[in-house]
């Protein structure tokens, strides 16, 4: 942190998803469950995710982002031919608890000791 440009930042944004959180993470965790099916599951899942909040934000038709991420695992699982009640639930807790990219707290630790502010929009 001893770039003098960076001096001059007084905070550090960051978006959750994607970022400082793992979002396919969920899917890796239960990926014996999934299959060979697993990986494709995952991607399918975040694009719908990313897909149906940015339609429904261009329509000015918010929704919780909990039940757009369900119905973005719902879609993904119907069109992998993976319904499965207990699995969906599995996935959606884990959801619940992503885990943290491997340099997201060194990271945060090294701008907190630098005394720089730190928050997420998402």
């Amino acid at each position: 942190m001893s770039d003098p440009s960076f001096s001059e930042v007084e905070a550090c944004v960051f978006d959750a998803y994607g970022t400082l959180f793992d979002v396919h993470s969920a899917a890796t965790r239960v990926k014996d469950d999934l299959g060979e099916k697993a990986d494709a599951l995952s991607d399918m899942w975040r694009f719908k995710q990313l897909q149906y909040t940015w339609l429904r934000s261009l329509m000015g038709r918010h929704e919780d982002f909990w039940q757009v991420t369900g119905y973005a695992l719902d879609y993904s699982m119907r069109a992998l031919d993976m319904e499965n009640d207990s699995l969906r639930a599995k996935l959606m807790e884990h959801y619940l608890q992503l885990d943290a990219y491997p340099e997201v707290i060194d990271v945060l630790t090294r701008l907190k000791d630098a005394g720089k502010k730190t928050a997420i929009l998402s």
